[in-house]
């Protein structure tokens, strides 16, 4: 058998484990277990979209909190997330997020273009439509980064923003024209996310139970057709978006921290009920897992040489680039 055909069969069944198991137990931790409630306005688009979903960095753990939003209105299976490069190598967690197709970028503009073809193309072979999150800021909202912000603003003559930060546009216009040109883009998912209070900005802040006790998103989807085709205009259109966050974040935290907007409505989304035995299935899961896993690590010597075996051939994977440097695609072409 070709090789692409193993590392499809291979990623494929990673794909739906992690969508089935690990990826569901993320909202149902910090929902049911840390309080934490989760308000949804605006309109989603279509689950059914190739769609690329950009939003705002006001913490490191937007990321986490945005599974609320794909487990109810989006395709779980196919949501994929840019991160830093570094984190394909945390043990257990980078490793899944590299099975799952995540796509990780150096913040280097030279290779983090082959890395986006490579995934691309990749996504094109297997007949997939991604839905692929895009924080266009680069960097989570502290008083470092807006300093550099304002000082970008200063420079360019721009708006000096406090609520957000300037997107860096090249990747995000890179990003629309590839996705049109390989896999049929549909549609953009505009999504803003606010914290009313308790806002984790690092990762003491969660260790330390800092969870905020609610989290709202306004999303707001935009058809592929509405963003111009040149690289210049779907930079403005991308610097619209933002000066549009600004204002909307600025009237939200200015008052009543709320979004003024309907609720998503409930046609669009999974039933509650439904979202809830999801929740209490990945807790029995996950219990049941981590107890059998303890047992068989005790009594089944051959267990802990196939962990000690799999640990160092992910360490190995990832220090030669990682499991997406092994896909075999025709990306150098379509560059």
């Amino acid at each position: 058998m070709h090789r692409m055909q193993h590392l499809t069969y291979f990623f494929h069944l990673s794909d739906f484990a992690l969508k089935a198991n690990i990826e569901q137990s993320i909202p149902a931790l910090y929902e049911t277990l840390c309080g934490v409630r989760v308000t949804l306005t605006g309109d989603p688009v279509s689950p059914e979209d190739a769609t690329l979903i950009i939003m705002n960095h006001r913490t490191r753990f937007d990321w986490l909190f945005i599974f609320s939003y794909i487990i109810r209105c989006g395709p779980l299976r196919r949501f994929k997330i840019s991160l830093k490069e570094v984190l394909k190598n945390v043990p257990g967690p980078g490793w899944a997020m590299q099975c799952a197709g995540y796509i990780f970028l150096h913040r280097k503009w030279e290779s983090d273009q082959k890395t986006i073809l490579r995934c691309l193309t990749y996504f094109r072979k297997l007949n997939y439509k991604p839905q692929i999150l895009l924080f266009p800021e680069g960097t989570d909202l502290t008083p470092n980064t807006k300093a550099r912000s304002d000082k970008f603003a200063e420079k360019m003559g721009l708006e000096k923003y406090d609520y957000v930060l300037h997107p860096r546009t090249t990747g995000f216009a890179f990003l629309v024209q590839k996705m049109r040109d390989i896999i049929s883009l549909d549609s953009i998912l505009d999504v803003t996310i606010a914290y009313p209070k308790n806002i984790p900005q690092t990762e003491k802040d969660i260790l330390n139970g800092n969870f905020p006790t609610e989290v709202h998103f306004y999303i707001h989807g935009h058809s592929a057709k509405e963003v111009p085709d040149d690289k210049e205009g779907i930079e403005e259109w991308c610097q619209k978006r933002w000066k549009d966050k600004e204002n909307l974040l600025e009237n939200y935290y200015t008052d009543g921290k709320k979004f003024k907007a309907s609720p998503v409505r409930k046609e669009l989304c999974k039933d509650e009920k439904e979202i809830q035995k999801l929740f209490v299935f990945a807790h029995i899961f996950w219990t049941i897992f981590q107890a059998l896993v303890i047992v068989f690590m005790i009594y089944a010597p051959i267990l802990r040489w196939f962990s000690l075996f799999s640990c160092i051939t992910f360490v190995l994977i990832s220090k030669y680039g990682g499991i997406d440097a092994l896909l075999d695609t025709e990306a150098s072409e379509l560059r």
